[in-house]
């Protein structure tokens, strides 16, 4: 593309999406515009397309790893790097507004995005906890790294935590790097001894949930979400 047009278009999507916001750009168009900012005298549209192609939605090209988005032909380091960036940023977002939000529960798909955003690109397995008082309002979080064999110590760290910060009830969460959402058998009796602990100090525990990139599932109720 010559250069004066190639300036032209990115100013033009720019422009668009300062007057009338992301809803006026197409996925692969809000994809384009991000690049613009990363690779300079270039047609990025291509790129862009390939991109969503290849990862098939705008959540799933974020969640992905730098190994895969430089898959992608046009991609390099500082491109990714500012894919990873954004999605750094909208966790920080979600995690900041949760933070001030009156009601957690109020809305479950919520924390499960929050969730994804925290555990979901994550190569270990994490867990995150979210702690909240009795009119469900989210008191603190945390997250501690390893896998389902620290049992015990989860519970521990997890109930003594809950009682610093004079929790009501807990919010577990960990992810499956593997990308499988159902709960393996440690995880189940993680629940269970999680739940006994808080339970024995005055605590309950609201849920489990695995979380992975495309799917979460409640440990708790038994059920996918």
């Amino acid at each position: 593309m010559d250069k004066s047009l190639n300036a032209g278009h990115r100013s033009r999507l720019r422009g668009r999406f300062l007057a009338h916001g992301l809803e006026s750009l197409q996925d692969y168009e809000a994809i384009e515009l991000l690049l613009t900012y990363a690779i300079a005298r270039r047609d990025v549209k291509p790129i862009a397309k390939e991109m969503l192609a290849k990862f098939g939605s705008v959540d799933r090209l974020l969640d992905a790893t730098p190994e895969e988005l430089l898959s992608v032909n046009g991609m390099g380091p500082a491109s990714a790097a500012l894919c990873q960036l954004v999605r750094e940023l909208c966790a920080k977002y979600l995690e900041q507004k949760l933070v001030k939000r009156d009601l957690l529960l109020d809305t479950p798909r919520r924390v499960i995005d929050f969730c994804r955003m925290k555990l979901a690109g994550g190569k270990k397995e994490t867990m995150l906890l979210l702690y909240l008082n009795s009119h469900n309002m989210l008191i603190d979080y945390q997250s501690i790294a390893g896998t389902v064999d620290r049992a015990a110590v989860y519970s521990r760290e997890i109930v003594e935590k809950a009682l610093l910060v004079h929790a009501s009830g807990v919010i577990a969460a960990h992810n499956h790097p593997s990308g499988i959402c159902d709960p393996s058998a440690e995880d189940v009796a993680l629940t269970r001894n999680l739940m006994r602990a808080l339970e024995s100090v005055g605590i309950t525990l609201y849920d489990h949930l695995v979380i992975t990139r495309n799917a979460a599932y409640s440990i708790l109720r038994s059920k996918p979400f």
